[in-house]
């Protein structure tokens, strides 16, 4: 028998007035005893008038039919009442569970419901090194897996459950868990005459009790110099502009820094101040190539600018910051807690497989 009933679920949503409106949910539960159950239904959002004609072409789901349905705030509790129990829910990607938080928050609905939620999408791409994210129709594909047509919840909650079973994500999942993480962080700033640098890394653990224990903070505080060419850049048919390109030079030091981290990352959850999108530059420039592996930023765990800006040096010496890093892991501590026991990585025993 299975220890968790396993909640498969996939959102449609259309953007009205700027936000992300659930307009159908689509959802498998597979119970431990093998038992499965369907949840779908239609949503109609609030002030709906017209469905944007990509989202009807995308899904068949058409404007009279949202007209007719029932709203967020007839559907949600009945998804709840549904989804009771000790569940796990599961998705492909980060989307599902971002729209869901934020229809709930916004019609102040407790978002309790949905943790711990599992993204199958990074899982996976963990579990295979990949770099690009696949789609459901390619996984599909190369498990030879036939399926009703894509891009409605159910359809695709359906899909993702049987590439689930497919992969024995349930193994996948149990494999990756960790209470181990590596927080990077980077502040780059452009001086007159060269990048001033400053890289940091905390390692450190969820212990069995759920505080924060932290290892090793180090910090490299680095000068990269640069230089300015002029080049010249075609903008039209026989039409070109000067333009000046800046030159960073990498650093040594630099590049031995982040390749230790790199080695050391493995099997730890990594945690950035908002994505390596932040760190790629740094990267590029020392040939550091970060491996797949599950990630969050402050910016997703601590949901504030004003709290993840706390992260910032502004302008302490290297002691004084790595003494309140130490000080903001504990202050944020439930929060970071929390979060890996949203993404169910947390666990309080040894896990076997």
């Amino acid at each position: 028998m299975r220890k968790y009933t396993y909640i498969f679920v996939d959102v449609e949503a259309t953007l009205i007035r700027g936000k992300q409106n659930i307009i159908e949910i689509g959802a498998i539960k597979w119970l431990p005893d093998g038992t499965i159950e369907e949840f779908s239904q239609l949503i109609q959002p609030y002030k709906f008038r017209k469905l944007n004609a990509h989202i009807q072409k995308l899904t068949g789901i058409s404007t009279e039919e949202l007209l007719h349905a029932p709203s967020i705030n007839e559907v949600m509790p009945q998804f709840m009442d549904w989804c009771e129990g000790e569940t796990v829910l599961v998705a492909f990607g980060e989307f599902d569970r971002k729209v869901l938080e934020d229809e709930l928050l916004r019609n102040q609905m407790n978002p309790d419901f949905l943790y711990p939620f599992v993204d199958f999408q990074q899982k996976y791409m963990i579990e295979n090194k990949l770099k690009e994210q696949p789609s459901l129709s390619k996984l599909l594909e190369k498990y030879e897996i036939e399926t009703n047509i894509q891009h409605r919840a159910l359809a695709d909650a359906i899909s993702l459950f049987n590439i689930f079973k497919e992969t024995n994500g349930e193994e996948l999942i149990e494999k990756q868990r960790t209470n181990d993480f590596g927080l990077v962080l980077s502040e780059f700033r452009q001086q007159d005459d060269m990048y001033d640098l400053y890289l940091s890394y905390i390692v450190g653990e969820i212990t069995l009790s759920g505080s924060i224990d932290v290892h090793t903070i180090q910090t490299i505080n680095k000068t990269l110099s640069y230089e300015t060419k002029e080049e010249q850049r075609e903008i039209a048919e026989g039409v070109t502009e000067t333009v000046l390109r800046t030159i960073i030079h990498p650093n040594s030091e630099v590049e031995a820094f982040l390749k230790n981290i790199i080695l050391d990352i493995h099997n730890k959850v990594l945690i950035t101040r908002s994505g390596l999108k932040h760190l790629s530059k740094i990267n590029r420039l020392h040939h550091a190539v970060f491996p797949k592996m599950e990630a969050m930023t402050l910016q997703q765990i601590l949901n504030s600018e004003e709290a993840v800006n706390e992260f910032t040096l502004n302008s302490l010496t290297i002691s004084a910051y790595e003494n309140k890093l130490y000080g903001l892991l504990k202050k944020y501590e439930s929060t970071i807690v929390g979060e890996f026991e949203k993404r169910l990585l947390f666990t309080k025993e040894e896990i076997h497989i």
